[in-house]
This record gives C-alpha cells, structure tokens and sequence, in this order.
C-alpha cells in the first residue's frame, strides 16, 4: 500500500543520540522539484557547525501523529532534511528569497481548495508532495529561543503539510485560514501526545510567505 514516509537528510551531518556523527547522502527521491533522480553521493566534510542533534525515529514518529491526525496516513510524502545552503539554494530558485528558511513545501497536488483531501483515482496517485525542512537554520532559531529541536520540527512539519493540503498565507484572511487550521491539528497533537506546542504561523505573522 502506497502510505509511506520518505525521510531523507541530504548534505547534513546528523547527530544520532548515543551513536557518533554521521554524514548522509543522496538517495532516489521520485517527483523532486530540484534534485537528480538519480542516486548520487556527495560527501561532506564534518565540522562542528553542521551537526545537528536529529533523532530521526522521533520525527518519524511524530510526522505518523500528524498524518494520521490530517487524515492523510494513506498518502506518500517526502520529508528532506537539509541544511542552510541547500535550503537556501531551493528557497532562491523557487521563491526568489536569497536566504535560508525553516521549512518548503512542493505539493504534487498544486491546486487543492485548501485542506481538501485529494481524489484519487490510481495508486501512484497516493502522493502529498515533499517538504524540505531547513534543520540547521530550526535548530540555530531553537538556540535563540531555547526551544526544543524536535518539538519546532514537528511544528514546521505541520506547517509543510498545511502547504501541501492547498492552504497559503499570502493574504490576511489565507493567513487566518492556516493558522486556524494549524491551531487544530497542533491541539490534537498536544492531546495526544503530551505536548505544548504552538501553530508557525501564530509565532511568525511578519512571515507571509507562500
């Protein structure tokens, strides 16, 4: 059954907790807005300012907690894990903002009314999109803040997912839309897990991005 989670961390050394530092490379990714879909590897030389403390079995876990609580646990998605000058080099190609960001989404439905679920009529249908989440630039945002790593991952995880469900925010009232929508699912996370956590768009209204 086509309903997997594609967690891929891409040119960004990860910190495993109770393992050494590990390097990722490429692997195959289908529908990939700026990628080769071939399998390539690249290293990355290992420093100290790209290391990220990922526990990747958490945010797979908690992505699984947000499928299911958008009624999307049948879809494929992609979720990349990347660090700031590759977010920064898709945010440039695709939204003309020469900077990093938190978090991008590519949704392979493109016109969705926002928060429909997707008609499908064939298997290979059964497809969200990806979102490429800027893990370097949340976790130096989390330093700032003193905010959890994982816990603003899953939020913008929920803001990706938002996107690929046909929801923006480029007027007031899409920006309302969203942040209610968000208010919504980030609750029944809270409820279900044990959690306080707050909506993006609630924290960062001078952001109106697409």
């Amino acid at each position: 059954m086509f309903n997997k989670i594609v967690l891929i961390c891409v040119e960004l050394s990860v910190l495993s907790v109770g393992s050494r530092v590990n390097t990722f490379t490429h692997f195959y990714l289908r529908r990939s807005p700026c990628e080769s879909r071939r399998t390539e590897k690249k290293k990355e030389k290992k420093t100290h300012q790209n290391v990220v403390p990922l526990r990747r079995a958490k945010l797979r876990k908690d992505v699984e907690v947000l499928r299911h609580i958008f009624g999307v646990q049948r879809f494929d998605m992609g979720i990349i894990c990347v660090d700031n000058r590759r977010i920064q080099r898709i945010n440039h190609v695709y939204r003309k903002k020469n900077q990093p960001t938190d978090v991008l989404s590519f949704p392979f439905y493109e016109d969705l009314r926002p928060g429909k679920i997707p008609c499908v009529l064939q298997r290979e249908e059964y497809n969200l999109g990806d979102i490429f989440l800027g893990v370097e630039y949340v976790m130096q945002q989390c330093k700032e803040t003193s905010q959890d790593l994982h816990e603003a991952l899953t939020v913008v995880t929920a803001h990706g997912i938002c996107h690929l469900l046909g929801y923006r925010h480029e007027t007031e009232e899409e920006w309302n839309e969203m942040q209610q929508k968000e208010s919504y699912i980030l609750s029944e996370f809270n409820r279900l897990t044990g959690s306080h956590l707050e909506p993006l768009t609630k924290r960062s209204t001078q952001d109106m991005r697409p």
